[in-house]
């Protein structure tokens, strides 16, 4: 039995003359240590080998390659492909290298690498992350000298050109590049006509970053209107005109203009990028005033006589003084124009004008009026109280009777249109301001390209006409 154990055991490595055939020459055969043959300048090589058996083909230049035998083919072709150089250094030393995701060791590093394009990242600790893509030819050495930052550079860039701020400290205008330690950031930038952009970032520990920002163009809109004290409304804002208003969609808006005593107005605007200019005039909103008085009476509305008898007049809307005379006698009444478009003048009771501050209290006939008030009472004697002042009076019908405490008089302002009043450069509201009380001496009364000084005298009322002499 023992003399049929040495045959099986030369039969399970089979010894074969192979031939080796390289696409370059002087190629080494080594079988593990062992040198086999060199590929002559044709790249042939003759070798005997057991199989199966792993040679290892190596040229100075290329890539060493593995293979295992384990066939009996008689010829093998192997293609060697050239090799690169890469040498890395870093500045400070000792940076992990990873190539394609893999790590191969730290710097400085040199490294025989197969020619085409590679990712190559480097991280030490304390310091940013380096990335950088090399693309290497064959036979090609290639050197990076690489000095590691501490903070990362962002360059930032947006669509326009805008300010920018990151956690509310201001950076500069864009196209710009700045050292930002890692982190959190909010980023605010700002362009004229664009809305401003607020977006947060995640600043990495990459040595590079690159934010591109874009923003969204916006309109601005400056309504002018006529009159001045017109009230302009977008969006559900309203503003006094010269009304502006910033940071508007492109696009079609609706805008409503209002004043006192004028038709409002509702209107369409396209609005392009920047700034939009508007200008609105109202048309005067007017009410008919029927005064319904005895013939041959004189009837004046705020101020200015407006016919005989029974009279219409059209006026703005609101409160308005009427004043009738007929001979000696005398009525004078008080209309809202927004609530009643009728007024009776009647001779037959006597007229009350009771004047005053906010500090000033009458009782007639036991009840409390507040000034500027216009009562009536029948002829005959009744009995006004002021402040701690009691009078009994006897009052004939067809006359008007002024009370006003000591040391005020008072200013009616008159307009054909209705605007803003001021007195002493003060506004005191929209014409006609009726029974204003001031402080006697002279007086600067005015409005919007108009202004008179007058005398005001105590306890008396002068009548003013914006526009007159």
């Amino acid at each position: 039995m023992q003399k049929f154990l040495i045959p099986l055991l030369l039969g399970a490595q089979i010894c074969l003359a192979i031939t080796i055939v390289t696409n370059v020459p002087n190629v080494e055969v080594r079988l593990g240590s062992i040198l086999l043959a060199v590929t002559d300048r044709n790249g042939v090589a003759e070798i005997d080998v057991s199989l199966p058996a792993t040679l290892t083909f190596v040229k100075p230049g290329y890539i060493s390659k593995s293979i295992l035998l384990q066939d009996s083919e008689k010829s093998h072709f192997i293609n060697l492909i050239a090799a690169s150089n890469l040498q890395i250094f870093t500045e400070p030393s000792g940076a992990t290298v990873w190539i394609d995701g893999k790590q191969v060791g730290s710097t400085p590093i040199d490294l025989q690498l197969e020619p085409k394009d590679y990712e190559i990242v480097l991280q030490k600790e304390g310091f940013c992350r380096v990335k950088r893509s090399v693309a290497l030819q064959p036979h090609e050495k290639k050197k990076l000298q690489i000095v590691l930052a501490k903070t990362p550079t962002v360059h930032i860039n947006s669509n326009p050109p805008s300010r920018v701020w990151a956690n509310g400290s201001y950076l500069g205008e864009t196209p710009l590049s700045v050292e930002l330690p890692a982190g959190e950031y909010s980023f605010k930038l700002e362009a004229n006509d664009f809305f401003t952009s607020v977006e947060k970032v995640q600043i990495s520990l990459d040595e590079e970053q690159y934010l591109e920002f874009s923003l969204t163009p916006s309109a601005r809109l400056l309504v002018q209107a006529s009159p001045p004290h017109a009230i302009v409304s977008l969006d559900g804002e309203s503003k006094r005109q010269p009304a502006s208003f910033d940071n508007l969609s492109l696009g079609e808006k609706i805008i409503t203009v209002k004043a006192a005593g004028y038709e409002e107005k509702i209107m369409k605007v396209e609005l392009k990028q920047g700034m939009n200019y508007v200008y609105v005039p109202l048309e005067p909103k007017l009410n008919r005033l029927n005064v319904i008085a005895p013939a041959e009476a004189m009837i004046f509305v705020d101020g200015k006589s407006v016919g005989r008898g029974p009279t219409s007049v059209k006026l703005s809307q609101g409160v308005h003084l009427v004043e009738a005379r007929l001979g000696e006698k005398r009525w004078m009444g008080l209309i809202d124009l927004s609530k009643d478009e009728k007024i009776d003048v009647d001779f037959n009771v006597a007229t009350i004008l009771l004047l005053g501050d906010r500090k000033t209290i009458y009782t007639v006939e036991g009840v409390t009026q507040r000034p500027p008030a216009l009562i009536y009472l029948p002829e005959g004697f009744h009995t006004i109280r002021i402040g701690e002042r009691e009078r009994t009076i006897e009052f004939l019908a067809g006359k008007l009777y002024t009370f006003s405490p000591e040391g005020i008089a008072y200013l009616c302002i008159f307009s054909d249109a209705v605007v803003e009043c001021q007195v002493d450069n003060e506004f005191v509201g929209l014409s006609p301001v009726l029974f204003y009380p001031v402080k006697p001496g002279v007086r600067k009364v005015g409005t919007v390209g108009w202004e008179r000084e007058t005398m005001a005298e105590p306890s008396k009322v002068v009548y003013i006409r914006i526009g007159g002499d």
